[in-house]
């Protein structure tokens, strides 16, 4: 139990402005760090109407998703990034739907595409964004990539008590393992289905796979973009400064910090 004090005292900082059952999910926490079975989905209350239903089996979701994009805004380094009404957002590796959901209330008149394809975390998203009443957003059961047709192998992995995972490594000796065979776009087939001409705001999770897609996508369809928030991954032969280069070229200023890319063009930054 010691160990996991001060993690479980920060969470509980964190936590208390923005949850209201953060006791709760405290307490769930510390069962599954324990190794207790987590058979319910558990649900975040926010204190702002905001309703986050986890997947089964585990508090991941709380204790790793919520702080990154609640606490620290990871996604909105400067209020250039901040969601505005009208604004046209795109949410690639939307997981469960955090920031879609966070994205999608942060204005009036917010258009929302988000894509995951992970069958779980897809059904969890299209009931999180359905629980939230994100009527102009759709959830898409894709993996964006650099190829326009075919289908992608995704391999996710369960915890011991239950939670879904996804590595692009291997994952855990004994886990048990799912794979699934996911339909395949490109960011133009994305727009496109989505029927979104023009993209205020992307948002890019997806453990490494952002080269393919970086690779591949024309310059007609980065200039349809304003901004990109990212994490980034390294995977072995590509660096955060490809990606880095390829947007300047694309006509973006471009910052980074450790796992992270902030891109935006020049005409739409705030003057001080």
């Amino acid at each position: 139990m010691f160990q996991h004090f001060p993690f479980l005292l920060k969470l509980a900082v964190q936590s208390q402005p923005h949850l209201k059952n953060w006791m709760a999910l405290l307490f769930g926490t510390f069962r599954e760090f324990r190794g207790k079975p987590i058979p319910e989905a558990p649900l975040l209350k926010f204190r702002s109407g905001l309703e986050i239903s986890l997947v089964p089996g585990g508090y991941g979701g709380f204790y790793l998703l919520f702080p990154e994009i609640f606490v620290d805004n990871c996604y909105e380094p400067t209020p250039d990034f901040v969601v505005q009404p009208g604004w046209r957002v795109v949410d690639i590796g939307a997981n469960m739907g955090f920031y879609s959901c966070k994205a999608g209330t942060a204005a009036k008149s917010v258009q929302l595409i988000s894509v995951e394809p992970v069958g779980g975390y897809y059904e969890k998203l299209k009931e999180n964004l359905a629980r939230n009443h994100i009527e102009r957003g759709i959830a898409l059961h894709a993996a964006a990539v650099g190829v326009p047709t075919g289908s992608i192998s995704i391999t996710s992995w369960f915890t011991p008590s239950g939670e879904q995972k996804v590595l692009m490594s291997p994952p855990p000796a004994g886990s048990r393992t799912l794979t699934e065979n996911v339909r395949a776009m490109t960011l133009e087939e994305i727009f496109a289905a989505g029927k979104m001409e023009r993209c205020d705001l992307m948002k890019m999770d997806i453990e490494g796979a952002e080269f393919p897609i970086f690779e591949a996508t024309p310059p007609e369809v980065w200039q349809r973009i304003d901004r990109i928030v990212m994490e980034t991954h390294e995977d072995g032969t590509r660096s955060q400064q490809l990606l880095v280069d390829t947007l300047t070229k694309q006509g973006f200023q471009v910052k980074t910090q450790p796992m992270f890319l902030y891109a935006i063009r020049s005409a739409l930054i705030s003057k001080p």
